[in-house]
Formats: C-alpha cells, sequence, structure tokens
C-alpha cells in the first residue's frame, strides 16, 4: 500500500472570502500539521490514517474543550512527547482518578501508561469524585484533594473497570435522524478523536434520508443510518463509536444492508466507524 505523508487532496482546500474581497485558501490537513498532528494520506484507499495531537506536558483538557459535562463518558486520545530534562511534575492530585484539570502527560506518568520517553494515552473524562488521595508512583508524587465537579482516568490500567461502567453509563443514546454535527461534538480540535452513541431500534417507518459515503461518510452524516449502511449495527440499533476524519477528496455512495448512499464532493472533515472497544471486549469474553 502506497502511503503519502501530509499529501493534500484538493478537496480539502477550502476556498474563502474575506470582507475585503479577496479569496484565500485554507488547507485543513495543512492546519492539522501546524497543529503538530500526522497526516498520512493513502492514495489507494482514498483514505486517511488516524490523526492524534501531540500535546506538551502541562497540556489539559481545556485545550480541546473536552472539560464539560457534555463530555462525561467519552474519551480523548492524545501524544504526549519527551519531558524536557527540566520538566517539573508538581501540581497533580489524585491517584488513578485525577481532578478534571490535570495536566495530561504528568498523571499519565504517574499513572504508569507512559515514561518519560512519552507515549499515547487515552483519557475519560468522568464525574468528580468526593475526594482525591495522593500517592508517590513513578517518579511523580502527588496531593490529595477534597472534591472537585468533574475527574479524568486513564483507559486501561488500574480504575478500568470502573472507567469502563462510567463511559457505558453515560454514552449518549441518539435517534436515527441524529446528525453528527447536532451531536456537539463537532469541533475542529477533536479531529483524530472517536465517541461513542447508543442508537435505539430503528422505527418500523424509517424513512429514507441523504447519506453520503462508503466506510468514509460526510461529516454531517445521519450517524445510526451511516453506522447501519457501514454494518456496524442492525435495525435493532446499539452502540456505534465515529472517529472524526480530516477531508477526504470525495465520497462514494453504494447501497448496502437496506441503505443507499449517495456520492459528492469531499469536505474538510469526514467520518468513519471503529469497533465500540467494551463491546467487543464482551462479545470476545461471551465467545470464549
Amino acid at each position: 500500500m502506497s502511503t503519502t505523508i501530509a499529501r493534500i487532496p484538493k478537496a480539502c482546500l477550502v476556498k474563502r472570502r474575506t470582507k475585503f474581497g479577496r479569496v484565500f485558501t485554507l488547507s485543513f490537513a495543512g492546519l492539522l500539521l501546524g497543529l503538530g498532528s500526522a497526516v498520512a494520506y493513502s492514495a489507494e484507499t482514498g483514505s486517511y490514517s488516524r490523526v492524534l495531537p501531540e500535546i506538551k506536558w502541562d497540556t489539559t483538557l481545556n485545550k480541546f474543550q473536552f472539560d464539560a459535562d457534555k463530555f462525561i463518558g467519552q474519551r480523548l486520545t492524545v501524544k504526549c512527547p519527551p519531558a524536557a530534562v527540566d520538566q517539573s511534575f508538581a501540581g497533580v492530585y489524585g491517584t488513578d482518578f485525577y481532578p478534571s484539570d490535570t495536566s495530561i502527560c504528568i498523571a499519565a506518568l504517574h499513572a504508569g501508561k507512559i515514561t518519560k520517553e512519552g507515549g499515547t494515552v487515552t483519557i475519560q473524562l468522568n464525574p468528580g469524585k468526593p475526594k482525591y488521595v495522593g500517592s508517590k508512583r513513578n517518579g511523580v508524587e502527588t496531593a490529595g484533594l477534597p472534591e472537585t465537579r468533574r475527574s479524568m482516568s486513564f483507559v486501561e490500567g488500574p480504575g478500568s473497570d470502573e472507567t469502563n461502567k462510567i463511559h457505558l453509563a453515560h454514552i449518549p443514546r441518539i435517534d436515527w435522524d441524529t446528525k453528527f454535527t447536532r451531536s456537539g461534538f463537532a469541533y475542529r480540535r477533536l479531529v483524530g478523536q472517536r465517541f461513542s452513541f447508543r442508537c435505539p431500534p430503528a422505527p418500523s417507518n424509517l424513512r429514507p434520508r441523504i447519506v453520503y459515503g462508503t466506510d468514509t461518510y460526510d461529516f454531517s452524516s445521519m450517524i445510526c443510518r451511516a453506522a447501519l449502511h457501514a454494518g456496524k449495527i442492525t435495525t435493532q440499533g446499539g452502540i456505534v463509536t465515529v472517529e472524526i476524519g480530516p477531508g477526504v477528496p470525495k465520497f462514494v455512495g453504494s447501497i448496502r444492508n437496506g441503505i443507499e448512499t449517495k456520492s459528492k464532493a469531499g469536505s474538510d472533515r469526514s467520518l468513519t466507524f471503529v469497533d465500540h472497544a467494551e463491546t467487543k471486549k464482551s462479545d470476545q469474553t461471551a465467545n470464549k
């Protein structure tokens, strides 16, 4: 498979006119590169590899506007760089569960998710804890703290059972006409991130609606209909996980699973579906 790094299709070059009448071109893929994200475009598949933001050691969830109640139960994946020689690891509270305004990479080091060499971590936003207990781990000493409104934890390792229960309990229920752009999660800074939704059983009088794409879908697609087309659920509904992708040159229509999608020109963002992690684990356990 041939893969080109930072190859930007014309469809991802969005023209905008200023109030002075001048036209300029915005490359959304270029914007991602400027934010420190790697963009890999495959000419053979017409799709991008997952885009993950690279952050600093003092970065918090606020950088992504993620520290808000509507994101409780949802997850954010980021890359921590190697720590600087003089990096301070102070100012962190808690053990396994941390206040939501905690520096992500420092908490990840304390939790054993990364070393000082950095790495990729997935954080979940949770309701606040009654209190946070400090401890010393992996060269990081955290302190205790009273209750906060929201907390954060890491998806795997200590505390993961409670984290997963919170995740499943807070997956938002949507209907079959809900567009991703109406989900509350359609932020430009969240390209590469994954969000889970719960689709109910389809109504018996489910009417045709326009959906664009095959496997990779238009950013404004109706989530449950696109998931049915992608084979991630049946008309009985279920949990689906959407990944926000950068732009693609075009969306190609097809007929699958009783859903017909249309073709159209590409846009600066797209959607794909991935297996929901906890549902997949449950299926694997049941099949043992």
